[in-house]
């Protein structure tokens, strides 16, 4: 087998079924290259939609279920050791790759298989979008050939040589449950391994939004991560990291809390009252109180890790 397609997913049966058929539908040899799903609890009938899909897609699918949400971490390397492909590929379950997507990535190992292959995720939304996803559209293909920058190893589309995978130690289970820098962690093993990153712009999926995330569950997505940006600096103290994770939030923090903003207007009621009376303040205020819950994250992992920043 030449190549594993890994994605983790939870409660996303729609888009992941959308995701499944973009990649039965790849210009490359149906022998040759396997998808496994790691399914990290759902509950929304994701097995049955996949075990339909395994009845009759003609490349070869693996499918793991947890019965319990165990964190991305753990689902990604259940998909590790899974794969039976000499490149692993992994994917978001809300991406869409193009025909081409499986060989693109390929092409970049002839030359050098100690490599770390990146490609664009280009965000799009809007049911007409899923429905016909437009990998050739001149817009998308301007987004990807114009995609420089990027951290190293991002799962949303990168690849890596399954046997480095193993040797870097795979994904840190520590991280737990908790979203973001998980990915990074492992990208900087394999750097620090002697793996040179590569970028490929044609290799790029399109990763749709399907709904518009409510501030409850952003708020918590920014907690989380400031939280485990404790975690990977713990792990990895040096200048690079320290930037990466942007600790001077911890400062933007301090100057919102002694004008008194914190409590009285970076709140979800306050936001709520902002978005309901349409106001041109709401978009500030939204990115400052999104500031502070990664703050808070930040305050939260510094306790729980016992980590003093240099």
């Amino acid at each position: 087998m030449d190549v594993s397609v890994v994605i983790a997913t939870y409660n996303r049966k729609n888009i992941l079924e959308k995701c499944l058929e973009c990649l039965f539908n790849q210009d490359y040899p149906r022998d040759k290259y396997q998808i496994v799903v790691v399914d990290d609890g759902s509950t929304d009938g994701t097995d049955r939609m996949v075990k339909q899909k395994k009845d009759k897609c003609k490349c070869s699918l693996i499918y793991s279920q947890s019965h319990q949400r165990e964190g991305q971490s753990k689902a990604r390397n259940k998909g590790i050791l899974l794969s039976e492909g000499k490149v692993i590929i992994f994917i978001d379950s809300d991406s869409l790759a193009p025909p081409w997507f499986i060989k693109e990535h390929l092409r970049m190992y002839k030359d050098n298989p100690n490599i770390i292959v990146d490609g664009p995720a280009i965000t799009v939304t809007g049911e007409n979008n899923l429905i016909n996803p437009p990998f050739c559209s001149p817009l998308i293909r301007t987004l990807a050939f114009f995609d420089f920058g990027g951290a190293v190893f991002i799962t949303a589309n990168t690849s890596c040589l399954k046997e480095n995978l193993i040797k870097a130690g795979r994904f840190d289970e520590e991280f737990g449950k908790g979203f973001g820098w998980l990915d990074r962690e492992l990208g900087l093993r394999l750097i620090k391994m002697g793996l040179k990153r590569v970028k490929n712009r044609r290799a790029y999926v399109l990763h749709y939004q399907i709904e518009k995330k409510n501030l409850t569950f952003l708020a918590k997505k920014r907690k989380d991560r400031g939280e485990n940006a404790i975690l990977y600096y713990k792990k990895h103290p040096v200048k690079k990291v320290k930037k990466e994770a942007r600790f001077h939030y911890l400062f933007y923090d301090k100057i919102l809390n002694k004008l008194g903003w914190t409590e009285k207007y970076l709140t979800e009621k306050y936001l709520s009252f902002l978005y309901q009376k349409k106001s041109i303040r709401y978009p500030l205020f939204k990115k400052f109180y999104l500031i502070h819950c990664y703050a808070e994250g930040l305050k939260s992992g510094i306790e729980k890790y016992k980590v003093r920043i240099k």
